[in-house]
């Protein structure tokens, strides 16, 4: 492959060559270092290729030798220039994308991320945005080593991280820690809280419910399985009574309270939507149009206006690639474009109910995603004079509280801090 390469940016020729004693000019050209190939006899004749140094050289061989030669086609690097050498906008255009060729090759325009699975691709792609690091970016000005430590510091569940540079491309590997862990007590501290550096805080109930189970890991457990709590009620409070030898208190050490509490709650649900409703009615006219986008332009080829007055669009796109990581920013876009009528219709009462379990399943998936479980569902619909009403409860078993400041703790700090000042207060 590099030798054919060579030879043709060279320039080489080929011949037909005839006479007394073929054999012998072979021979001669073997003897003087003068390079043939592809030989090829078809009769009395011979064709074979010869490079531009080597055809000068040949006239006293051919006389030697009795034959003559032919010439039938020249090909290479100096006969293209000489065949185009005045057409100064051809080699003034060639030159200048071989300008931009390097100067986008300086710049990151593809990035791959592979491995993640509860970290979106999103989430990485807005963190590399924040570093400096996505789309258009300078290859020089990013650093993989400082990458890989700050993927690893700003996303908990990534455990390993890879990030390395191909052509224009960056990619990215990450492996996610497979174990799920327990919430950390401190992970959901409130962030004024952390700033404070207090040490006493409670576990406090967001719902008002039923105490199902309750495991405390650190701290003094006030509620009990059984127990009917409210809204803002301690669950555990983050001060740990020290008894002296009477069994009375004499102090408090405090912590921040840690528990597995599980709570029965009741949610409100309720719901209204109109009767009447607009619905899209596709046609099964489709029509595509094909283009090219650069960065945020994008150019329509053949530019056409698109024959539907509403239409749903479903767009394609393949970004140009030289070899496996040289990307450009360049896309070949496929815009698919369907046609849909507008008509105001009115929701049966079948339609209606099955509207709103699709609107409940939807929020039950979403408590569900969050760790609540789904115990027992009271729902009802209603119809009015222009909307349905849909309301009722929802029974869920959720581990679920609020930090708070312990009050025990507070008033402490604040006796001490009079005390003190009463004391600076004798002295002087």
């Amino acid at each position: 492959m590099l030798l054919s390469f060579i030879k043709y940016f060279r320039g080489y020729v080929e011949v037909t060559l005839w006479g007394y004693a073929p054999e012998r000019f072979f021979n001669l050209c073997s003897n003087h270092d003068i390079l043939i190939w592809d030989i090829a006899q078809q009769g009395d004749t011979y064709q074979f290729k010869v490079s531009v140094r080597g055809f000068f050289s040949l006239k006293p061989l051919l006389k030697k030798s009795g034959t003559h030669i032919r010439l039938k086609e020249k090909n290479g690097v100096p006969f293209f220039f000489f065949r185009y050498r005045k057409r100064k906008i051809l080699f003034a255009s060639i030159f200048l994308c071989m300008v931009i060729l390097f100067t986008l090759s300086r710049f990151i325009w593809k990035i791959d991320i592979r491995g993640n699975d509860s970290v979106t691709d999103d989430s990485i792609l807005q963190f590399l945005k924040e570093q400096g690091s996505c789309y258009g970016t300078n290859i020089s000005d990013i650093d993989c080593e400082k990458l890989e430590e700050e993927l690893r510091s700003c996303f908990a569940d990534i455990i390993w991280t890879s990030c390395k540079r191909e052509g224009t491309t960056l990619t990215i590997d990450v492996q996610e820690n497979l174990v799920v862990k327990s919430e950390d007590a401190n992970g959901r501290l409130p962030k004024e809280f952390k700033e404070q550096e207090q040490s006493g805080y409670d576990l406090l109930a967001m719902h008002d419910g039923t105490i199902d189970s309750i495991y405390v890991r650190k701290g003094t457990p006030l509620v009990e399985k059984g127990a009917q709590v409210k809204k803002g009620d301690v669950l555990v409070s983050g001060a740990l009574p020290i008894y002296d030898d009477n069994g009375e208190v004499c102090a408090y050490q405090y912590c921040t309270a840690d528990a597995d509490i599980k709570l029965q709650t009741d949610y409100t649900y309720k719901e209204r939507f109109s009767i009447r409703h607009q619905q899209k009615i596709y046609s099964e006219n489709k029509t595509a149009r094909y283009g090219i986008s650069v960065g945020s332009r994008y150019l329509q080829l053949p530019w056409a206006k698109v024959p539907f007055r509403q239409y749903t669009v479903m767009e394609t796109r393949n970004q140009l690639r030289l070899c496996d990581s040289f990307y450009l920013p360049v896309y070949f876009v496929q815009r698919e474009y369907e046609e849909y009528e507008t008509r105001q219709l009115t929701y049966s009462q079948n339609e209606a109910v099955d509207y709103a379990k699709k609107n409940l399943a939807e929020y039950l998936k979403k408590l569900t995603q969050k760790g609540v479980l789904i115990l027992e569902k009271n729902v009802m619909i209603k119809k009015g004079k222009n909307k349905y009403t849909v309301s009722g409860s929802i029974t869920v078993l959720e581990n679920t509280f609020q930090y708070a400041v312990n009050n025990e703790h507070m008033t402490n700090a604040a006796g001490t801090e009079e005390d003190e000042g009463d004391t600076r207060h004798e002295s002087e």
